[in-house]
């Protein structure tokens, strides 16, 4: 026999995935490979994917799972990074082990034996072109092109969209409860009453709804792929939330009540009108990120929404201080240039207070 050469065969890996499993773990994700590939395949290729984040890759033949007692399935599924000679039953057992693990499962696949465990993960992702009719009709989510890089911009889509809510919630909740608090503060300490009906109406139409629904127009922060992901059974707003906006609440209502003190004998009402409806209106931008945003190192993404809502609504608070028939009508009095240092000290320093707070709080998280 002469010796003539040898010839070898290897399916690639996509173009990108790689750079994109590095992006699911920055953003928390872990990954697990379930192949019917033989021990040194799927080492090779998980190894080639960094599927352990730089830690020693562990690898388990799925013959052996039948030899496993459930409970320690439970807790082996989370330490294992591939999964190798897996027939469609050991996919379906691995899935379920990780679900009993308490981890949210998302299952990609394009072939028939994927089928039980498209269906039984808790996302189901099948591929529209190359994947079977079987695979396309279980899953919950078909991607049209194969392009396994949606994957990850559907995450950070999803997270925007959590984020977006918990704003606008966070901006109503604590512009609102500034105005119960100024309210009740006034009463409660016999300072009178610092604001009409009319006035409180202006002040919701004017600062809640277009820079609240602005705010839910984000575009995506820049880290958002960098924050771990949300337990499913995490409220969107939640005890530590609460606080936050209740102080922020009570910063706003304490530079009003402040403005409103020292008017009290001319124009506290005014005063109290003006600061309080200007405080809300910018509280806007800090409601933006749960990062300091006048302080952050990376700048957010325009909103020129958000930039129109609030330059409209400061555009509209002015018309109250200079045209005489609406400065009537919401029974307003002329205001001094002292009046005005006042008022801007009522609105930039709660605005101040209230983004050093979360400079700091973002400190203590990074030293924890």
């Amino acid at each position: 026999l002469v010796w003539l050469g040898l010839v070898g065969m290897a399916d690639p890996i996509r173009e990108g995935v790689e750079q994109l499993i590095g992006r699911f773990h920055r953003a928390g994700i872990n990954t697990i490979m379930i192949t019917g590939d033989q021990i040194p395949t799927a080492y090779a290729i998980g190894k080639q994917l960094n599927l352990s984040q730089g830690k020693e890759l562990q690898v388990l033949e799925s013959r052996s799972l039948h030899e496993i007692e459930p409970e320690a399935l439970k807790a082996l599924a989370t330490r294992v990074h591939v999964f190798a000679r897996a027939t469609p039953a050991q996919k379906l057992e691995i899935v379920k082990a990780l679900q009993r693990s308490k981890q949210t499962v998302a299952m990609t696949g394009d072939g028939v034996n994927d089928g039980p465990a498209l269906r039984a993960a808790d996302i189901g992702v099948a591929m529209g072109q190359e994947g079977t009719d079987v695979a396309r009709e279980v899953a919950d989510v078909v991607l049209e092109k194969d392009d396994i890089n949606t994957l990850i911009l559907a995450v950070g889509q999803g997270r925007t969209i959590v984020c977006n809510i918990r704003k606008s919630i966070h901006y109503l909740f604590s512009t609102n409860m500034s105005e119960i608090i100024v309210m009740l503060g006034a009463v409660s300490f016999g300072m009178g009453q610092p604001l009409t009906p009319m006035q409180l109406l202006w002040i919701n139409l004017i600062s809640d709804i277009l820079p609240g629904l602005a705010l839910s127009m984000e575009e995506p922060e820049p880290d958002v792929l960098e924050q771990p992901p949300r337990r499913p059974d995490q409220p969107i707003i939640s005890n530590s939330d609460l606080g936050r906006m209740a102080t922020e609440a009570a910063t706003i209502s304490a530079g009003a009540l402040g403005a409103y003190s020292y008017g009290l004998a001319l124009r506290a009402g005014t005063m109290a009108f003006t600061t309080l409806s200007l405080a809300q209106i910018l509280h806007g931008v800090p409601c933006r990120s749960d990062n300091p945003v006048f302080f952050g190192r990376s700048p957010l993404p325009a909103n020129r929404y958000l930039s129109l809502a609030l330059g409209g609504s400061l555009l509209l608070q002015l018309f109250t201080l200079f045209l005489p028939g609406l400065r009537s009508f919401l029974r307003l009095a002329p205001l001094s240039l002292a009046d005005g240092l006042v008022i801007g000290g009522g609105t930039f320093l709660p605005l101040l207070i209230n983004e050093t707070s979360k400079r700091k709080a973002k400190e203590s998280r990074h030293e924890k």
